[in-house]
């Protein structure tokens, strides 16, 4: 204060007008800005309408970091392509490695790099991801940690399908159409040539194509895909992530194959092509077209290491191609063999059999791992044994196949279902076409030696011993002969908590809970708990007192001896209109789920019968007044003549 009261006090005029100018200026700014605030100002018509289509100014809302990250990937026309990274993928010479190098080294895919954008699960992958100056986006996956391998269709597996399938919606809403390739897809040729639409919505890979780009019966993989940005597509993407809550645990391919099965693309107004295998083709094959293949998919294939040891061996032969060479494309050994599991043995130490399991601690114990691998969210697993015979071209096996395509909501249980095989022949069959195999493995012992058994009712005592093992480690089941078409999903109808057991019947008297109807154990539903463990015990016992009889025999006898009623069980008996079979002449065609080929002789009258049915049944679509065959060749199989028909 000093300075300016000396100031003052010397009576200096510079300070007393320094100070008046300083007050007045101040008070015309506080005027001046107080007057614009009032005043009425007319908008700028073309300035602010431009500024309003601007995507980040004060006036619009600010960009969301997904919008950022597609603008900065996209093509000019709003198109990005997506996949999926963790921290496993990431890692050194792993999949996202191999994934960028097909490209590299890939017909005119090299600059389609800068428009991919890599939609990371975890921080380690994003950091990884940022560090190769990738375009990358990291998902919120609610808690749940994804950073490690995650195996096909198990709980972590499933979330982040549907964890992509709610992103991809929002992508779509943001007005980008998007291609969406899993990582372990090689790009051996720009795909866009391909991809041109002509007003489709959607354009989906396949893993079984059956030359017509139109039909909806052709099978889809969801790891390459198209699809353009509007109102049909938003609202179907909208639909189709709406409907896991009623997916039981199947994963969004399954959920979108039953949409398209219930012909929801027509309803929704969606056009829709499905892509041929000879561009995009994948492991599911064994044949390539060098001149054509695109893009090559490790479907069918469970580990990530067996997908890097054949699509590395696939690169591989790629980079000794020209145009004119004739090059032999490898094998998928490791994808083969990835399928496989622990064999389960079988000793036999008496003319009746004993089995054990070659377990030496529950981290090695397979089985565990396969049941809890394909059962749902009941504990539920689907059974069925298949043998040498079955597996032979255009055998049982293969119908049963075909009847899961063709059915109504079946087409992803190829992959919940667990085939038991009890032979090599079975078991390597099994393998090559990518089902979940288990083997059951024979030995004879001196002591058995001129032992007369037959082989059927062998495997028919084999098969009650493992679901007997099934049930004990906490596990519900469905058993199916394979010769039982699947026309429809059935498993609403067999939950835990409602029968201890549910039989399928050669001969129905109308009375669900009566133990008179006629049990067929070609089809099977048995809850895990106590009272069904101790039957299964009695049941598999029972055969020391069977002789020869299948043990359908020995069940009927401990029915007729009250041992359903003993145990305090409550027994089902499924309905002959609804879970039909050879033995009943018609079936409710609007309300079939099963046809058993039961009361049938041989088993190339069960595949003549069973083929013709099931092309009536496609050729129906669930229309009353098609006429379904009779089964004539399994009437002649057991020599009943027509007059003698009911």
């Amino acid at each position: 204060m000093e300075f300016w009261e000396q100031n003052e006090s010397m009576g200096n005029p510079w300070y007393r007008s320094d100070r008046s100018v300083g007050f007045i200026i101040i008070s015309l700014v506080i005027l001046i800005g107080v007057l614009i605030c009032l005043w009425p100002v007319k908008k700028d018509v073309t300035l602010f309408s431009h500024a309003e289509h601007l995507p980040l100014t004060k006036k619009a809302s600010p960009r969301s970091e997904l919008q950022i990250a597609l603008d900065e990937a996209s093509m000019p026309n709003r198109t990005v392509i997506l996949t999926m990274l963790n921290k496993a993928y990431s890692e050194a010479d792993g999949l996202l490695n191999l994934f960028l190098q097909s490209f590299r080294e890939g017909e005119n895919t090299e600059n389609l790099i800068r428009h991919i954008l890599f939609l990371t699960v975890d921080q380690v992958s994003f950091y990884q991801c940022l560090d190769l100056n990738l375009h990358c986006y990291k998902i919120n996956m609610e808690s749940r940690d994804l950073s490690d391998e995650v195996l096909y269709m198990t709980n972590s597996f499933i979330a982040m399908m549907w964890a992509r399938t709610r992103l991809l919606s929002e992508v779509l809403r943001l007005g980008y159409s998007f291609i969406f390739t899993d990582m372990d897809i090689l790009w051996l040729r720009n795909p866009f040539t391909n991809l041109k639409h002509q007003g489709e919505d959607m354009l989906l890979g396949c893993d079984g194509y059956n030359g017509l780009p139109y039909d909806d019966r052709n099978s889809i993989n969801t790891g390459f895909f198209f699809v353009s940005s509007n109102n049909n597509t938003i609202s179907f993407l909208d639909k189709w992530y709406a409907a896991r809550n009623n997916s039981e645990g199947k994963k969004e391919q399954d959920v979108l194959n039953d949409l398209k099965s219930k012909g929801e693309f027509h309803k929704m107004g969606i056009k829709v092509r499905y892509l041929d295998l000879e561009h995009f083709s994948g492991m599911c094959q064994t044949k390539y077209d060098a001149k054509k293949v695109t893009t090559v998919h490790a479907n069918c294939c469970r580990t990530m290491k067996a997908k890097m040891m054949d699509l590395t061996a696939m690169l591989e032969t790629w980079r000794t191609l020209n145009s004119t060479s004739e090059v032999i494309w490898p094998r998928h050994k490791a994808c083969h063999d990835s399928w496989k599991v622990q064999n389960i043995r079988k000793s036999m130490f008496s003319p009746f059999y004993f089995f054990y399991l070659q377990v030496t601690s529950p981290e090695d114990d397979e089985l565990e791992t396969t049941l809890k691998f394909l059962s749902n969210k009941y504990k539920t697993v689907i059974i069925t044994i298949i043998n040498k015979s079955h597996t032979e071209e255009e055998g049982l096996l293969d119908l049963f196949l075909r009847g899961l395509r063709g059915g109504r909501g079946t087409d992803y249980l190829n992959d919940r279902i667990l085939f038991v095989a009890v032979d090599q022949v079975a078991l390597t069959r099994c393998t090559e076409i990518r089902l979940n195999c288990y083997k059951l493995e024979m030995s004879s012992p001196d002591l058995l030696k001129g032992v007369a058994y037959k082989k059927d009712v062998e495997n028919m005592w084999m098969n009650t011993y493992f679901l007997r093992m099934v049930l004990k480690r906490g596990y519900s089941f469905i058993f199916t002969n394979v010769d039982v078409l699947w026309l429809r999903n059935p498993l609403q109808n067999f939950i835990p908590e409602r029968e201890d057991m549910s039989f399928s019947c050669d001969a129905y008297n109308g009375q669900p809970f009566d133990n008179s109807n006629s049990i067929s154990t070609g089809f099977f539903f048995v809850a895990s708990n106590n009272k069904t463990i101790t039957f299964f015990d009695k049941w598999y016992g029972a055969r020391n007192n069977s002789g020869l009889a299948t043990e359908q025999d020995a069940l009927n006898y401990l029915k007729t001896e009250g041992v359903f009623d003993k145990l305090n069980m409550k027994v089902r008996y499924l309905d002959t209109n609804i879970f039909c079979g050879l033995c009943q002449r018609k079936c409710n065609v609007k309300k079939v789920l099963t046809v058993n080929a039961n009361c049938c002789g041989t088993e190339q009258a069960k595949i003549s019968d069973l083929s013709a049915l099931l092309k009536a049944k496609l050729r129906s679509d669930g229309q009353a007044s098609v006429k379904w065959p009779k089964p004539k060749a399994c009437l002649d199989s057991l020599k009943i003549p027509d007059e003698l028909e009911p």
